[in-house]
Protein backbone atom coordinates (compact mmCIF):
# COMPACT_ATOMS: atom_id res chain seq x y z
CA UNK A 1 0.00 0.00 0.00
CA UNK A 2 1.54 3.17 -0.98
CA UNK A 3 1.72 6.79 1.42
CA UNK A 4 -1.33 8.24 -0.38
CA UNK A 5 -3.51 5.44 -0.47
CA UNK A 6 -2.38 5.63 3.50
CA UNK A 7 -3.60 9.16 3.70
CA UNK A 8 -6.71 8.75 2.18
CA UNK A 9 -8.14 5.76 4.04
CA UNK A 10 -6.72 7.82 7.55
CA UNK A 11 -9.05 10.55 6.93
CA UNK A 12 -11.67 8.41 6.11
CA UNK A 13 -10.88 5.91 9.43
CA UNK A 14 -9.03 7.96 12.03
CA UNK A 15 -10.91 11.72 11.62
CA UNK A 16 -9.67 12.66 14.78
CA UNK A 17 -6.15 11.88 15.36
CA UNK A 18 -4.88 11.64 11.69
CA UNK A 19 -6.34 14.13 9.52
CA UNK A 20 -7.56 17.65 11.41
CA UNK A 21 -8.28 18.57 7.60
CA UNK A 22 -10.58 16.40 7.90
CA UNK A 23 -12.86 18.08 10.69
CA UNK A 24 -13.20 21.50 8.20
CA UNK A 25 -15.09 18.87 5.56
CA UNK A 26 -17.54 17.88 8.65
CA UNK A 27 -18.45 21.46 9.28
CA UNK A 28 -19.21 21.71 6.39
CA UNK A 29 -21.15 18.85 6.11
CA UNK A 30 -22.80 19.66 8.88
CA UNK A 31 -23.97 23.24 7.64
CA UNK A 32 -24.92 21.85 4.33
CA UNK A 33 -26.91 19.25 5.97
CA UNK A 34 -29.04 22.17 8.16
CA UNK A 35 -29.27 24.51 5.28
CA UNK A 36 -31.14 21.09 3.59
CA UNK A 37 -33.21 20.54 6.56
CA UNK A 38 -34.35 23.87 6.66
CA UNK A 39 -35.07 24.32 2.74
CA UNK A 40 -37.06 20.63 3.08
CA UNK A 41 -38.94 22.58 5.91
CA UNK A 42 -40.01 25.75 4.09
CA UNK A 43 -40.73 23.23 1.41
CA UNK A 44 -43.34 21.49 3.46
CA UNK A 45 -44.79 24.61 4.72
CA UNK A 46 -44.68 26.16 1.46
CA UNK A 47 -46.46 22.90 -0.06
CA UNK A 48 -48.90 22.24 3.11
CA UNK A 49 -50.14 26.26 2.18
CA UNK A 50 -50.31 25.06 -1.72
CA UNK A 51 -52.76 22.15 -0.71
CA UNK A 52 -54.49 24.03 1.34
CA UNK A 53 -55.06 26.76 -1.63
CA UNK A 54 -55.59 24.05 -3.84
CA UNK A 55 -58.45 22.30 -1.82
CA UNK A 56 -60.14 25.99 -1.33
CA UNK A 57 -59.81 26.86 -5.07
CA UNK A 58 -61.42 23.58 -6.21
CA UNK A 59 -64.21 24.03 -3.37
CA UNK A 60 -64.95 27.42 -5.16
CA UNK A 61 -64.88 25.79 -8.60
CA UNK A 62 -67.36 23.01 -7.71
CA UNK A 63 -69.11 25.99 -6.03
CA UNK A 64 -69.26 27.54 -9.33
CA UNK A 65 -70.15 24.53 -11.09
CA UNK A 66 -72.93 23.79 -9.45
CA UNK A 67 -74.29 27.48 -9.68
CA UNK A 68 -73.76 27.06 -13.41
CA UNK A 69 -76.01 23.74 -13.79
CA UNK A 70 -78.83 25.65 -11.76
CA UNK A 71 -78.03 28.88 -14.04
CA UNK A 72 -78.59 26.40 -17.07
CA UNK A 73 -81.87 25.06 -15.80
CA UNK A 74 -83.50 28.18 -15.00
CA UNK A 75 -82.75 29.14 -18.34
CA UNK A 76 -83.91 26.24 -20.03
CA UNK A 77 -87.04 26.39 -17.95
CA UNK A 78 -87.56 30.27 -19.11
CA UNK A 79 -87.17 29.71 -22.41
CA UNK A 80 -89.65 26.42 -22.35
CA UNK A 81 -92.16 28.82 -20.59
CA UNK A 82 -91.45 31.21 -23.27
CA UNK A 83 -91.81 28.89 -26.25
CA UNK A 84 -95.34 27.40 -24.27
CA UNK A 85 -96.46 31.31 -24.00
CA UNK A 86 -95.42 32.16 -27.48
CA UNK A 87 -97.11 29.08 -28.88
CA UNK A 88 -100.97 30.09 -26.91
CA UNK A 89 -100.36 33.36 -28.33
CA UNK A 90 -100.07 32.75 -31.84
CA UNK A 91 -103.09 29.86 -30.96
CA UNK A 92 -104.96 32.46 -29.79
CA UNK A 93 -103.82 35.09 -33.04
CA UNK A 94 -104.98 32.01 -35.46
CA UNK A 95 -108.49 31.59 -33.40
CA UNK A 96 -109.40 35.38 -33.46
CA UNK A 97 -108.38 35.95 -37.13
CA UNK A 98 -110.62 32.61 -38.04
CA UNK A 99 -113.79 34.65 -35.73
CA UNK A 100 -112.90 38.03 -37.42
CA UNK A 101 -113.22 36.57 -41.15
CA UNK A 102 -116.17 34.26 -40.04
CA UNK A 103 -117.80 37.52 -38.58
CA UNK A 104 -116.56 39.50 -41.80
CA UNK A 105 -118.90 36.73 -44.08
CA UNK A 106 -121.38 37.17 -42.23
CA UNK A 107 -121.84 40.42 -41.68
CA UNK A 108 -121.86 40.81 -45.24
CA UNK A 109 -124.23 38.91 -45.60
CA UNK A 110 -126.34 39.98 -43.42
CA UNK A 111 -125.63 43.70 -44.68
CA UNK A 112 -126.93 43.03 -47.81
CA UNK A 113 -130.09 40.89 -46.44
CA UNK A 114 -131.11 43.89 -44.26
CA UNK A 115 -130.54 46.28 -47.96
CA UNK A 116 -133.06 43.58 -49.77
CA UNK A 117 -135.03 43.57 -46.58
CA UNK A 118 -135.59 47.60 -47.22
CA UNK A 119 -136.05 47.28 -51.11
CA UNK A 120 -138.96 44.31 -50.60
CA UNK A 121 -140.29 46.88 -47.80
CA UNK A 122 -140.34 49.33 -50.65
CA UNK A 123 -141.91 46.81 -53.37
CA UNK A 124 -144.76 46.47 -50.89
CA UNK A 125 -145.64 50.31 -50.53
CA UNK A 126 -145.27 49.87 -54.26
CA UNK A 127 -147.95 47.31 -54.04
CA UNK A 128 -150.27 49.08 -51.70
CA UNK A 129 -150.09 51.87 -54.74
CA UNK A 130 -151.32 49.45 -57.33
CA UNK A 131 -147.62 48.89 -59.04
CA UNK A 132 -147.73 45.34 -58.77
CA UNK A 133 -144.28 43.80 -60.12
CA UNK A 134 -142.14 39.99 -59.82
CA UNK A 135 -140.16 41.26 -57.05
CA UNK A 136 -143.28 41.02 -54.47
CA UNK A 137 -145.47 38.89 -56.64
CA UNK A 138 -144.63 36.25 -53.52
CA UNK A 139 -147.07 32.83 -53.70
CA UNK A 140 -149.23 32.28 -50.63
CA UNK A 141 -148.81 28.62 -51.07
CA UNK A 142 -146.08 26.52 -49.56
CA UNK A 143 -145.49 23.98 -52.00
CA UNK A 144 -146.37 27.07 -54.51
CA UNK A 145 -143.54 29.51 -52.85
CA UNK A 146 -140.71 26.98 -53.14
CA UNK A 147 -141.53 25.72 -56.37
CA UNK A 148 -141.26 28.99 -57.71
CA UNK A 149 -138.08 29.95 -55.31
CA UNK A 150 -136.87 26.77 -57.58
CA UNK A 151 -137.86 28.34 -61.28
CA UNK A 152 -136.59 31.56 -60.60
CA UNK A 153 -133.07 29.58 -59.63
CA UNK A 154 -132.49 27.71 -62.22
CA UNK A 155 -133.56 30.69 -64.53
CA UNK A 156 -130.56 32.20 -62.57
CA UNK A 157 -132.35 34.85 -61.70
CA UNK A 158 -130.99 35.12 -58.28
CA UNK A 159 -132.19 38.35 -56.59
CA UNK A 160 -135.60 36.98 -56.58
CA UNK A 161 -134.75 33.34 -56.25
CA UNK A 162 -132.64 34.40 -52.81
CA UNK A 163 -136.01 36.88 -51.83
CA UNK A 164 -138.26 33.52 -52.42
CA UNK A 165 -135.92 31.43 -50.51
CA UNK A 166 -135.42 34.17 -47.74
CA UNK A 167 -139.63 34.64 -47.37
CA UNK A 168 -139.56 30.76 -47.23
CA UNK A 169 -137.79 30.76 -44.12
CA UNK A 170 -138.93 33.38 -42.50
CA UNK A 171 -142.70 31.94 -43.18
CA UNK A 172 -141.50 28.35 -41.75
CA UNK A 173 -138.49 28.59 -39.70
CA UNK A 174 -139.14 24.74 -38.25
CA UNK A 175 -139.50 23.18 -41.62
CA UNK A 176 -137.80 20.13 -42.47
CA UNK A 177 -136.63 22.19 -45.38
CA UNK A 178 -135.02 25.39 -43.68
CA UNK A 179 -131.51 24.37 -44.02
CA UNK A 180 -132.25 23.85 -47.75
CA UNK A 181 -133.09 27.04 -48.13
CA UNK A 182 -130.50 28.72 -46.50
CA UNK A 183 -128.11 26.91 -48.61
CA UNK A 184 -129.86 28.03 -51.64
CA UNK A 185 -129.87 31.58 -50.31
CA UNK A 186 -125.97 30.98 -50.36
CA UNK A 187 -126.33 29.55 -54.21
CA UNK A 188 -127.74 32.69 -55.19
CA UNK A 189 -124.74 34.62 -53.69
CA UNK A 190 -122.23 32.39 -55.32
CA UNK A 191 -123.80 32.49 -58.74
CA UNK A 192 -123.44 36.26 -58.76
CA UNK A 193 -119.93 36.01 -57.40
CA UNK A 194 -120.74 37.40 -54.28
CA UNK A 195 -118.04 34.98 -52.42
CA UNK A 196 -118.03 36.59 -49.18
CA UNK A 197 -121.85 36.45 -48.76
CA UNK A 198 -122.00 33.42 -49.79
CA UNK A 199 -119.45 32.05 -47.30
CA UNK A 200 -121.72 33.72 -44.60
CA UNK A 201 -124.71 32.43 -45.63
CA UNK A 202 -123.07 28.76 -45.49
CA UNK A 203 -121.22 29.12 -42.41
CA UNK A 204 -124.84 30.11 -40.53
CA UNK A 205 -125.81 26.56 -41.58
CA UNK A 206 -122.56 25.16 -40.64
CA UNK A 207 -122.50 26.78 -37.22
CA UNK A 208 -126.39 26.61 -36.43
CA UNK A 209 -127.60 23.72 -38.08
CA UNK A 210 -125.09 20.81 -38.06
CA UNK A 211 -127.06 17.87 -38.06
CA UNK A 212 -128.34 19.05 -41.54
CA UNK A 213 -128.36 16.75 -44.60
CA UNK A 214 -127.00 19.70 -46.78
CA UNK A 215 -124.08 20.17 -45.00
CA UNK A 216 -121.75 18.79 -47.11
CA UNK A 217 -122.98 20.70 -49.63
CA UNK A 218 -122.10 23.73 -47.29
CA UNK A 219 -118.56 22.61 -46.86
CA UNK A 220 -118.11 21.76 -50.43
CA UNK A 221 -119.40 25.04 -51.70
CA UNK A 222 -117.54 27.14 -49.18
CA UNK A 223 -114.24 25.12 -50.16
CA UNK A 224 -114.93 26.56 -53.86
CA UNK A 225 -115.97 30.01 -52.44
CA UNK A 226 -112.31 30.36 -50.56
CA UNK A 227 -111.09 28.88 -53.82
CA UNK A 228 -112.18 31.71 -55.88
CA UNK A 229 -111.15 34.31 -53.26
CA UNK A 230 -107.70 32.80 -53.53
CA UNK A 231 -107.72 31.29 -50.19
CA UNK A 232 -106.58 28.54 -51.00
CA UNK A 233 -105.83 27.02 -47.49
CA UNK A 234 -109.28 27.55 -46.13
CA UNK A 235 -110.53 26.08 -49.45
CA UNK A 236 -108.58 22.72 -48.42
CA UNK A 237 -109.63 22.51 -45.23
CA UNK A 238 -113.14 22.49 -46.21
CA UNK A 239 -112.67 20.01 -48.67
CA UNK A 240 -111.20 17.54 -46.31
CA UNK A 241 -113.66 18.53 -44.03
CA UNK A 242 -115.79 16.98 -46.57
CA UNK A 243 -113.63 13.35 -46.69
CA UNK A 244 -113.57 13.07 -42.91
CA UNK A 245 -115.90 9.81 -42.10
CA UNK A 246 -117.59 11.90 -40.37
CA UNK A 247 -118.71 14.28 -42.63
CA UNK A 248 -121.38 11.49 -44.18
CA UNK A 249 -120.63 13.27 -47.73
CA UNK A 250 -121.64 11.13 -50.98
CA UNK A 251 -119.35 9.46 -52.75
CA UNK A 252 -119.36 11.69 -55.45
CA UNK A 253 -118.93 14.38 -52.70
CA UNK A 254 -115.64 12.89 -51.83
CA UNK A 255 -114.33 12.47 -55.40
CA UNK A 256 -115.04 15.81 -56.29
CA UNK A 257 -113.57 17.40 -53.04
CA UNK A 258 -109.94 14.99 -53.51
CA UNK A 259 -110.32 16.62 -57.03
CA UNK A 260 -109.98 19.66 -56.15
CA UNK A 261 -107.41 19.86 -53.41
CA UNK A 262 -105.07 18.28 -56.25
CA UNK A 263 -105.73 21.06 -58.07
CA UNK A 264 -104.90 23.99 -55.74
CA UNK A 265 -101.54 21.75 -54.25
CA UNK A 266 -100.56 22.28 -57.40
CA UNK A 267 -101.34 25.69 -58.12
CA UNK A 268 -98.35 27.87 -58.60
CA UNK A 269 -99.47 30.89 -57.43
CA UNK A 270 -102.20 31.77 -60.29
CA UNK A 271 -104.72 30.61 -57.93
CA UNK A 272 -103.86 30.69 -54.57
CA UNK A 273 -102.71 33.92 -52.68
CA UNK A 274 -102.00 32.44 -49.06
CA UNK A 275 -99.40 30.32 -49.46
CA UNK A 276 -96.54 32.58 -48.21
CA UNK A 277 -99.21 33.31 -44.97
CA UNK A 278 -98.47 30.97 -42.55
CA UNK A 279 -101.26 32.49 -40.39
CA UNK A 280 -103.52 31.89 -42.91
CA UNK A 281 -106.47 28.90 -42.49
CA UNK A 282 -107.61 29.66 -39.54
CA UNK A 283 -111.18 30.43 -40.52
CA UNK A 284 -111.64 27.21 -42.30
CA UNK A 285 -110.12 24.91 -39.69
CA UNK A 286 -112.30 26.67 -37.17
CA UNK A 287 -116.05 25.88 -39.10
CA UNK A 288 -114.39 22.45 -39.69
CA UNK A 289 -113.82 21.95 -36.32
CA UNK A 290 -117.68 22.43 -35.80
CA UNK A 291 -118.62 20.62 -38.75
CA UNK A 292 -116.58 17.43 -38.37
CA UNK A 293 -117.58 17.03 -34.69
CA UNK A 294 -121.36 17.07 -35.06
CA UNK A 295 -122.59 16.04 -38.54
CA UNK A 296 -124.31 12.62 -38.35
CA UNK A 297 -126.95 13.65 -41.02
CA UNK A 298 -128.08 11.51 -43.96
CA UNK A 299 -125.94 12.47 -47.18
CA UNK A 300 -127.23 13.88 -49.93
CA UNK A 301 -126.54 13.88 -53.62
CA UNK A 302 -123.25 15.20 -54.84
CA UNK A 303 -122.75 18.77 -56.37
CA UNK A 304 -120.84 19.61 -58.89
Amino acid sequence: MTTRSLFTGGCAAVLLTVAPGCLVLKAQHDDLAAKVAKLEGETSDRSTKLDQEIEEAEKRLAELQEKLVEAEKLLRGSQAGLGARMDDVETQVAELRGAAEQAEYVASATNLALQELRGDVDNRVATLEGKLNEATSIPEGKSELWEEAERQLKKKEFKQARRLFRTYVSRYPGDARLAEAMFKVGLTFYGERDYKSALGEFYRIIQELPDSPVIPDALYYSGLGFAKLGQCKNAIAYFNAVMAPKSNASEQHRKQAQSQIALLEKDKGELCFDKEDASAGAAGKQAVDKATTTTTATPRKGRS
